[in-house]
């Protein structure tokens, strides 16, 4: 045993990043915070911890890599950053934990302020503007899929726990507890039921919709696909990072695992955040499509984006079904004096129908079914029903918003600007994923997923804030 005087001061140096934490938060108005508090000085309760030195604390641990309420509890016995912040003092892992969750609308007001501050002292230039999405795991497990039958089954049997008196020996808060438990275990149950209907009525097929599944301890997660090819309960984090200082100004969750109509509600963010749009946005090929050209240039907004070969799409589309890329439909050849296609084996195809696809129109040809079953290149080039001989659309006139948006991203310096997109765009999650191990959430519900995301997009932004104001102490040194 060892008995020793410690000056909390001298814990940590003079340019310790928990000072800088500190100061930087206290600059902030916490005011919405310290509304939530309840108890007063002078009055009968236990006093409570201040605003700032929660929000401190999980902004330094998370810059620490540390996203668990009891680590950063059993980190502040000992590490020198949490000691210095907290006076040697302790904070329960319960505070910590409801404080991360329970402040959403506080915290958002708290990150576009933050925002307002880089802005105003010329550390964010909207100029540019990189986007992108990245899927991080929901805190459900596969295992707790269900389908409807089985969904319902649990309800019943939810409904009949909540109805029975709790079997359980002790004091009256155990028992309160234990309803308490039972009630959201059928609420859990009831909007997995509500999820479960909404996924259906986004399939096609009777058949798909009767193989929906939904996840029966965290309803709103979806099964998305990762980049290492795993497929597990997901959600989709939409980041917006300005291109100059590398700043996140805009973060949002989606249920969605594609990024196709992703792009207009994340200028929208930004927009609420900063009061004013990017004049010009960067994305990759899953954010371009007719729509989102459309969105962006009735905001005003330049959009530089990956558009796909159209032979490519094409070749790729054909290959799902089954066919040989060789045959794809631009190796059909158009005949515009009898408004017909020669194959590849130099056979005829008529023209049959128009359709439309959007606001695309294509025509449509058809070949006669007897010259497709006697081809010899029938098991490539329409392998699943060559007695109605194999049809062809061609596109019959591409929409002028994406000639113009062709034509743009052939020069070359639409090119030199899509290059830089991946350094800027990707870093964020790096930062987010690897320093700060946001590879998993650790809380329930779409609504607590987004607000961790946002307190590491916070202490994300406070870093740089902090490398921005010591490089300026230093010039001024």
């Amino acid at each position: 045993m060892v008995l020793r005087n410690v000056d909390v001061e001298q814990l940590i140096s003079a340019d310790h990043k928990a000072r800088c934490i500190w100061d930087l938060v206290g600059e902030l108005d916490l005011s919405g915070f310290e509304q939530r508090v309840r108890s007063s000085e002078g009055k009968a309760g236990r006093a409570a911890w201040p605003p700032q030195l929660l929000i401190a604390v999980w902004v330094y641990g998370y810059s620490e890599g540390v996203t668990s309420a009891r680590e950063l509890a059993r980190m502040m016995e000992y590490e020198p950053g949490l000691c210095w912040l907290a006076g040697l003092e302790v904070i329960n892992h319960h505070t910590l934990s409801d404080f991360r969750v329970d402040c959403k609308k506080e915290l958002d007001e708290l990150f576009q302020q933050l925002l307002v501050s880089l802005d105003e002292a010329n550390i964010i230039s909207l100029e540019r503007v990189m986007h992108d999405g990245t899927k991080i795991r929901a805190r459900a497990g596969a295992s707790s899929f269900r389908r409807g039958p089985t969904v319902q089954e649990k309800l019943a049997q939810a409904k009949e726990l909540v109805d029975q008196n709790p079997q359980v020996d002790g004091s009256k808060q155990r028992r309160r507890a234990q309803e308490r438990a039972r009630r959201e275990q059928a609420h859990r149950v009831e909007d997995a039921l509500k999820q479960l209907g909404q996924i259906r009525a986004h399939r096609r097929s009777e058949q798909e919709r009767e193989r929906a599944r939904v996840s029966v301890s965290e309803p709103e997660a979806r099964i998305m696909k990762h980049g290492d090819s795993a497929f597990a309960p997901s959600y989709n984090v939409q980041v917006s990072t300005e291109a100059c200082c590398g700043v996140i100004v805009g973060v949002e969750l989606t249920q969605d695992a594609e990024d196709s109509a992703a792009l207009d509600p994340a200028m929208e963010e930004v927009k609420k955040n900063l009061g004013r749009e990017p004049q010009q946005v960067v994305a990759d090929g899953g954010f371009t499509n007719q729509q989102t050209v459309e969105q962006m240039e009735a905001r005003g907004i330049d959009f530089i984006g990956s558009l796909r070969d159209p032979k490519e799409r094409s070749e790729a589309a054909m290959k799902s079904v089954g066919i040989d890329p060789q045959y794809a439909p631009h190796f059909f050849i158009l005949q515009p004096d009898t408004d017909t296609l020669c194959c590849p084996a130099g056979k005829r195809l008529k023209y049959v129908r128009q359709s439309r696809k959007g606001d695309r129109l294509y025509r449509q040809y058809q070949a006669d079914g007897v010259d497709c079953s006697r081809c010899a290149h029938q098991p490539r080039c329409c392998p699943k029903s060559p007695s109605q001989g194999r049809t062809v659309s061609r596109l019959a006139q591409e929409p002028e918003v994406m000639t113009r948006f062709r034509g743009k991203m052939a020069g070359e310096e639409a090119q030199n600007i899509y290059k830089q997109r991946g350094a800027v765009a990707e870093f964020p999650f790096a930062v987010l994923k690897e320093r700060f191990g946001l590879r998993k959430f650790r809380v329930f519900g779409m609504v607590k997923a987004r607000t961790e995301v946002m307190w590491a997009c916070l202490a994300h932004n406070l870093m740089i804030w902090k490398r921005v104001v010591q490089a300026q102490a230093a010039q001024a040194a």
